[in-house]
């Protein structure tokens, strides 16, 4: 790949997830749960935690918050509104990149390549979370579902980010931890892949999959692969 990256101009742009392929965060999320029930004074983090795994609401709906509230018998809006408060600050302030992501972000600008992140995250999310992570600042477009108009895998999301970097599918790398969600949608357009292994909280839906791929077990592997 770095022969190909650097040496014969195959690619000009790649596409990256941005939850647990740039950033940590089932880690971020499991912190916020736990200063949650820390709060609460009860309750299990781990079992607040899975709430948010189940699939009544979306991955960061309040709802599962709520929920969990209701079923350990706390009652109550005040109770409520400041869990989902805490439940946010927190999992911000927790938001790190992982291990030679920004190396990785640095030196492929310094090669000219465009960047951009395509996620299921909201635009405000999104915004906040690459800046608490300090890496905002090297990517072109942050293509999300209020932008697009829909979420992984439709290839919506990733058409949009294509056009706005003004980049050709075959010229394109895209890195994401989820098969269903990022590989098997990028690969289907042509675009490069590489699974981001090191973040994938979904091994049976990797298992279940035949999809070709490049593969990394760890985030620091990431700037061997693409700069060498």
């Amino acid at each position: 790949m770095q022969d190909f990256l650097l040496h014969d101009g195959l690619f000009d742009a790649v596409l990256f997830d941005l939850d647990n392929t740039l950033v940590d965060f089932i880690s971020a999320k499991k912190k916020a749960c736990a200063s949650v029930i820390e709060e609460l004074g009860c309750g299990n983090p781990d079992e607040l935690f899975s709430y948010f795994l189940r699939k009544r609401y979306g991955f960061e709906d309040y709802g599962n918050i709520f929920d969990y509230l209701s079923d350990i018998g706390i009652q109550g809006s005040a109770t409520y509104l400041e869990s989902c408060t805490i439940y946010e600050n927190e999992k911000l302030l927790n938001i790190h990149p992982y291990q030679g992501i920004e190396e990785m972000l640095s030196g492929l600008r310094s090669k000219g390549m465009r960047l951009g992140v395509v996620t299921d995250a909201d635009s405000d999310h999104a915004e906040k979370r690459l800046k608490k992570a300090d890496l905002f600042q090297y990517f072109d477009i942050i293509m999300t579902p209020d932008i697009s108009g829909s979420r992984k895998p439709n290839p919506d999301s990733f058409l949009m980010a294509l056009d706005s970097v003004r980049a050709d599918p075959v010229h394109t790398i895209h890195v994401g931890d989820s098969i269903r969600r990022d590989i098997e949608p990028a690969n289907r357009l042509g675009i490069c892949t590489i699974h981001a292994a090191y973040g994938d909280w979904h091994p049976d839906e990797t298992k279940e999959s035949s999809v070709r791929t490049l593969r990394v077990d760890r985030s620091e592997d990431l700037l061997r692969l693409m700069l060498g």
